[in-house]
């Protein structure tokens, strides 16, 4: 399979691009500017354009490499409805625009980078090039340049930052596909690699893909960025795999020298150097020392160059288990079977590495090593050259992995890292004291203040609540005069008789259960219970807290007294009768006593209260005029 095309315009040859002044450049220029409102993130200047960021890159690189559904279908009915075909696309086969994908991936932002697998592509194109009487690979080709220039009219700033040329902005992409793989909008998705070779003006792009058929449009998207990005004028040939099982590529891609430019749009490298080794600058001993984590392996896969700190690892082992890369190493990242051409065609991805030499030790002493770095293709000698640096955090897996810090080279920024990685692990063990202190310190708080409030709320029970907070917080307590107290004082009557003829404990139990049933009253009605003696019940109302209604809460306690009295009853079984008196006005509250603390109530309407209850009748409330009116 091979094409050959021409990217030249300034000589008046015919460009098979269509120019940026058309008005089908002009139509695109819309259509895609509107595109970017199903985008997540634009520009700030609002020209739809996406912004310069980490997920703007992996979108940019994936609609890049891979076609979406959605710019497709976007650029296609402009070109169709531009050649002014008056056909009925009703009668193909195969349905060209299927609305529900198109309106889907519009309003899903998700959905706007679903890729096109290869043969809905082709039966896409192949039912476009039918209705315009025109080949499938011209129509590809073309297709091709269009999608790029509304990839690049979205994502163009994100794809000029991957390089200042042609070589490296396609040698950058494979080295962005861990994150494209992560991406949510791309999961699952096969990637195809790139690879580039330069000699003078003549470029290689060597494309990795199983997918075969769509390679015109790469073609044209190669093209276009080397057009749009670069200003390149150029012509390129296709020659597609020789097999239908492998999945290499290349385009060919030569340029014309623009003597008036003096920057290099397809590569940085200078004519000036040589390719020939012998004419190197540095020394191989040299090379070993400055980077002892390298290897360089054959197309046989043969080791025929190691440095010096993997030289200390592996040299002792080459005798007896020869040189095979194999023996020694296993590909971690990126998932490559171990083969020349494998690794080749991911040339320019990150690669992890991890050591076998604990399986090759005699003693357990040794651990495997991971190592993190990047092949290159070295085109001189037809090998390939890894440089990588060992992934290690603490100085103790330095020992264990049997390396030194002497090894590890200046420039290289394990060494920062393994330093910076001791002095964070103290800090973090140093702030990790310092939150479980603070935690027993906030859990110990917690604790005293649960304590706290138990002891407050056993003072409420003694005292009134302003009373009781004052005494937790040490504070003296005065005096204080209520001018407007209603007080209560209740009487069992024939209490001696009773006590008399039962027990003890029946007496306990008897009280016990009478004044649970008054306690709950008290909390019901929101009255203060002041003490008991013995048959004795007093309660005030207005004590704890102002009420214009005391003398009516005080009055509803006597009615909730005399109902529980009815239900209980003594040892003998008989009803418990009580007597009450009730009288209203000024009384002086304060606390009596250092141990057992009381909060007591003296003044003549205390003892008026009092005698309202001795003068009272059995199941009778005495009231005094005072409180009744």
């Amino acid at each position: 399979m091979g094409s050959t095309s021409t990217g030249r315009s300034s000589d008046g040859q015919k460009d098979s691009c269509i120019s940026e002044d058309s008005p089908r450049s002009r139509k695109i220029s819309n259509i895609s500017t509107c595109s970017s409102i199903g985008s997540e993130e634009t520009s700030d200047s609002g020209t739809g354009e996406r912004k310069i960021d980490v997920p703007g890159l992996i979108e940019a690189v994936g609609t890049l490499i891979l076609p979406s559904i959605y710019i497709v279908y976007m650029q296609l009915p402009i070109y169709v409805s531009e050649k002014e075909l008056l056909v009925d696309i009703k009668n193909v086969k195969f349905s060209l625009f299927p609305t529900d994908t198109f309106t889907l991936s519009f309003n899903d932002s998700g959905l706007r980078h679903r890729t096109m697998g290869e043969e809905e592509l082709i039966s896409l194109v192949s039912a476009c090039a039918d209705i315009q009487q025109t080949d499938i690979d011209t129509f590809l080709r073309t297709l091709g340049r269009e999608y790029f220039k509304l990839v690049e009219e979205e994502y163009g700033k994100c794809l000029r930052m991957l390089g200042s040329n042609m070589i490296e902005l396609f040698s950058n992409l494979d080295g962005l596909q861990t994150l494209l793989k992560s991406s949510p909008k791309f999961e699952g998705v096969h990637t195809p690699s790139f690879r580039c070779e330069f000699d003078k003006n003549k470029i290689q792009i060597h494309y990795y893909s199983p997918h075969r058929k769509p390679l015109e449009f790469v073609a044209g998207i190669l093209e276009s960025v080397a057009k749009v990005l670069f200003s390149l004028e150029f012509e390129m040939q296709v020659s597609g795999s020789l097999t239908e099982t492998s999945q290499h590529h290349i385009f060919y891609i030569t340029t014309y020298v623009n003597n008036n430019n003096n920057h290099c749009s397809t590569c940085s490298i200078s004519d000036t150097l040589s390719s020939d080794p012998s004419k190197s600058k540095i020394g191989v001993s040299t090379f070993c020392n400055s980077f002892p984590f390298h290897l360089i392996f054959d197309k046989d896969l043969n080791i025929i160059q190691l440095g010096s700190a993997l030289l200390k690892m592996i040299g002792p082992h080459v005798p007896t288990h020869g040189r095979h890369i194999q023996d020694y190493f296993i590909i971690i990242r990126p998932h490559v079977k171990i083969s020349f051409s494998a690794i080749l065609s991911r040339v320019n991805s990150n690669f992890v590495l991890r050591t076998k030499t604990a399986a090759l030790s005699s003693t357990n002493s040794v651990q495997d090593m991971e190592l993190k770095g990047q092949m290159f293709y070295l085109q001189e000698n037809n090998t390939i050259l890894y440089i990588g640096s060992p992934s290690v955090e603490k100085l103790d897996e330095l020992i264990g992995k049997g390396i030194y810090i002497s090894d590890i080279p200046i420039h290289d920024a394990t060494r920062d890292v393994i330093l910076v990685g001791e002095q964070t692990k103290a800090q973090d063990g140093l702030k990790k004291r310092m939150e479980q202190l603070k935690l027993s310190i906030e859990e110990a708080t917690k604790a005293v203040e649960i304590e706290k409030q138990k002891n407050v709320e056993l003072l409420k029970n003694i005292f009134p609540s302003d009373i009781a907070q004052r005494l937790w917080r040490d504070e003296t307590v005065e005096p204080r005069k209520i001018d407007d107290v209603t007080v209560l004082f209740s009487d069992i009557v024939g209490f001696t008789a009773i006590c008399s003829s039962c027990t003890p404990m029946q007496v306990v139990n008897m009280l016990n259960s009478l004044y649970t049933h008054f306690d709950n009253s008290c909390g019901i009605i929101d009255v203060y219970k002041i003490e008991t003696i013995g048959d004795a019940y007093c309660v005030a109302g207005g004590i704890h807290k102002s009420s214009n209604y005391h003398a009516h809460q005080i009055c509803w306690m006597a009615l909730k007294m005399m109902e529980a009295a009815k239900d209980e009853k003594s040892h003998d079984g008989n009803m418990i009768k009580m007597r009450i008196g009730i009288h209203s006005g000024p009384v002086l509250a304060g606390i009596v006593g250092k141990r057992m603390p009381r909060y007591c109530l003296f003044g003549n309407s205390v003892t008026l209260a009092n005698k309202f209850e001795s003068g009272s009748e059995p199941l009778k409330i005495h009231i005094s005029p005072t409180t009744y009116e």
